[in-house]
This record gives C-alpha cells, structure tokens and sequence, in this order.
C-alpha cells in the first residue's frame, strides 16, 4: 500500500554506485546555487544570453541533460525532465555529481483559483497526488514547503505582484476531475503542477534546500478548462521573467 512505502533501511544503489560504476566521479564543487527550469524555450535564451560552460551532465534513456555553469550569474542551471519521479531522480543524481545543495525550481501551472492568474505563485504546501513523495516521507496528504518565506521575502523587496498558498501535485493532467478540482480548492489548492511534493520530500530526505515558485498557465476551474497562456508567447515572456526572479532568489543564498 502506498501508506507503508516509505522504508528507512538501506537503498540497493545510490548515484555513487551508479556513476561510480561507470567510472563517472563528482566534479569539483564550483557553486552550491542551481536554477532550473522546465522549458527548453527558456534553456535556450539563458545559454545565448549568458555566457556558460558544461560542467556536468546527467541523463535517462531520453537523452543527456547537461548542467551548465552562468558565470556572471554564479549559478549550475539545467532543464528538468517534466514529472515527479524523473524530476526527482534527476535532481538527486545532479547534487551527487555537483555538490550544489540550493535549488530553485520555476515553471508553469495551472491555476484552480483565478485571482493567481499572472502572479508569481508560492506554495506553502503541496498536496501528494503522486507517488514519488511516499519513498521519501511518511505518508500525509499535504508536505510543507519549507523554503517559502524566503522567496516571499524576495517578492516584497523587489515590488512583485504575488500570492500564497496550496498546490497540488499530480500524476495525471487528463485526470484532474471536476470532484478532484472542488476537493483540492475546499483543502486551499490555488494551483496544480507535477513535481513539488515530490521534490521536496526528497529534498528534505537528502538535506537539500528546494526553492519552488510557479507561473499561471491554463485555467482549471469545476466549470470548464481555459487554456489561457499555456503553449503561447505570452507564456514564454512570463517563463523568461521567471528566470530573472530565480535570480533574485538565487542572490539571497550568498
């Protein structure tokens, strides 16, 4: 049963063991900040915007995914395969390798209360719609995000239009059903993605820092879906924006 998942006792095989058989060993620590994204539109634009070089690479059966150090910005930054359990993998795979132990995660959601609509989205707690979470925690409906207040904090500072509150965290798009839409706005979900909870559960387990805010894509409401922004320009300009924010965010970690 999903509620006896999490197990304390030793795992099979870590990153160690799977680099290290392929001869793969940490790179030297360079820095311990990491921006990532979800969108290849926004990889692109920072690396043509910045000057980078590869430092590290980790990678699924879906390809490479490189790890890239900005150098004016201090800062890895990497793109993240969409999906808890990929995204978590990932992430634990790429602190082995870099050593960096902040990360800060932004994309796109979709929105269950519209007054989050074009604001910066951050999540307090996240409901664990997926199953990732459960072999990094003791079961629960909700993890708290524990890094909130500081990217709070970045907001008032630098004047950004934002709001609190629950997200939550699924395994399927195609089944956010309306009873499922009024159950989560009832618990205070104010939006819906794919990967939080799970990355902070492992985050948490792994005594890493996970730095999590969102932007509003579609809109998930009982009495209808409006794909508003998703998949437009206007969505992309707002990906881009997103990534200045993470810098903020990455600038109070000094």
């Amino acid at each position: 049963m999903i509620n006896d998942s999490f197990d304390t006792s030793k795992p099979l095989f870590t990153p160690k063991d799977s680099y290290g058989s392929m001869g793969i060993e940490p790179i030297e620590k360079i820095c311990d900040k990491c921006i990532v994204t979800y969108s290849v539109q926004v990889k692109e634009e920072i690396l043509k915007k910045y000057s980078n070089k590869k430092v590290a690479f980790t990678g699924t059966a879906n390809g490479i995914i490189d790890v890239y150090y900005l150098e004016e910005l201090d800062v890895l930054f990497y793109m993240s395969i969409v999906c808890a359990p990929a995204a978590v993998a990932i992430l634990e795979e790429i602190s082995y390798i870099t050593g960096a132990k902040n990360f800060i995660f932004f994309g796109s959601c979709g929105v269950l209360d519209k007054n989050a609509k074009d604001k910066i989205i951050i999540p307090t707690k996240a409901y664990r719609d997926e199953g990732t979470s459960y072999h990094y925690a003791p079961a629960s409906d909700f993890i708290d995000m524990k890094n909130y207040k500081l990217i709070e904090e970045v907001c008032k500072k630098n004047n950004l239009d934002y709001i609190l509150g629950y997200t939550w965290t699924t395994d399927s798009i195609y089944r956010e059903t309306v009873g499922n839409i009024e159950k989560r706005k009832t618990q205070g979900c104010i939006c819906v993605e794919m990967e939080s909870s799970a990355l902070e559960a492992m985050s948490d387990f792994n005594g890493l820092n996970l730095y999590t805010f969102f932007l509003s894509g579609d809109i998930i409401v009982a009495d209808g879906w409006d794909r508003s922004d998703l998949g437009t320009q206007i969505e992309h300009k707002k990906q881009l924006s997103s990534f200045d924010v993470a810098v903020l965010i990455a600038s109070e970690l000094e």
